[in-house]
């Protein structure tokens, strides 16, 4: 039977995978390896197609990677929304802007007037180990003071008495969490109190902070909500559909949004069926048979993470499937924050 998407009724702009953080948890495996941004003209048509698609709008949230690295294309998407009237829910930022205080005001200031209301600051032990707290928290109080404190999210505000016990002035790498808390505090910490999603780079480079599952835990588990019911999705710079939040994953390339969800049968896409049907669970099956998979000895912490091992590794052996999109995801997925002194 066919499977036709949802129409949305909230989306997030990837305006970029470029980051200087890549964070161990990070569902797009952005970071400084990445360069290329959403081209203007394709932002400006793809919030039109938003416009057209859309029946029930809640919000959407322009992201990236880190937007405010380009600014101006930031400041561009903002307008845009205002002058077509899309609800902009946020703008998601780590915070890292924050180093100039003068000019982060300006920043934020020249945003409100184009439009901005909401500001989604993370506030993460995966950031600070690139971004030093004392930024962080100068961003929180700058975009409380330009836009009021009702108008920003901290996510997650619990996290910083415990981040401040590791140091507020350099970054802190994960690995003193560990030597503080041990590793069942610190994967409690970590997944529990971030509320970690185990797909990205996540499941792979934290994975071992809480017990793995065998294969067979994870049969009967599909995806049917995530890629068929979400009414949530993730378009980034090269045109890809991305349902929810499984980055990697690819419902296909567009220009005219309307048209390709209008259009677009699920049943059509190999993998993305197998998904919507079996899960992740039904994805390792194939892959066994046809590539060669293995699954994990010490097994894994959530079906995204068995699904990004087994797309990363059908990815490894050359598999063509147009799902398993952009392909420098996969090559980002063992990246790890840059060292700072």
């Amino acid at each position: 039977m066919p499977y036709y998407l949802r129409a949305i009724d909230s989306c997030g702009l990837i305006l970029s995978y470029r980051c200087q953080c890549a964070c161990r948890h990070c569902l797009y495996a952005a970071g400084p390896a990445w360069s290329e941004w959403m081209a203007p003209d394709f932002l400006d048509e793809l919030l039109r197609g938003i416009k057209r698609v859309w029946k029930r709008p809640r919000g959407l949230h322009l992201a990236g990677g880190e937007p405010f690295l380009n600014f101006e294309l930031l400041l561009l998407g903002v307008s845009r929304c205002r002058e077509l009237g899309l609800p902009i829910e946020y703008v998601e930022t780590n915070g890292g802007w924050a180093v100039d205080e003068a000019r982060a005001r300006e920043r934020l200031v020249l945003l409100r007037e184009a439009g901005l209301e909401r500001l989604l600051i993370s506030l993460s032990p995966f950031h600070a180990e690139t971004i030093p707290l004392q930024v962080t928290l100068r961003a929180i109080a700058l975009a409380r003071e330009v836009f009021g404190e009702e108008n920003i999210i901290v996510y997650l505000p619990h996290l910083e008495p415990i981040m401040a016990q590791l140091g507020k002035e350099r970054p802190v790498c994960l690995s003193k969490y560990l030597q503080r808390f041990g590793p069942r505090e610190t994967g409690r910490i970590l997944f529990e109190g971030y509320g970690l999603i185990p797909g990205g780079r996540a499941g792979l480079l934290l994975g071992a902070l809480l017990e793995g599952r065998p294969l067979s835990r994870f049969a009967g588990q599909n995806c049917l909500r995530e890629i068929i019911f979400s009414r949530h999705a993730h378009f980034d710079p090269y045109g890809n559909y991305i349902p929810l939040f499984c980055g990697g994953l690819s419902l296909g390339r567009f220009r005219d949004l309307y048209r390709f969800v209008k259009e677009l049968d699920v049943q059509t896409l190999p993998l993305a069926r197998i998904l919507v049907e079996e899960g992740p669970y039904g994805l390792a099956q194939m892959a066994m048979v046809d590539y060669g998979f293995e699954p994990a000895p010490e097994g894994y912490v959530g079906k995204c993470h068995l699904c990004v091992d087994v797309r990363r590794h059908l990815v490894a052996r050359g598999a063509d499937f147009q799902e398993l999109a952009p392909k420098a995801f996969y090559e980002h997925l063992f990246d790890r924050p840059p060292l700072r002194p």
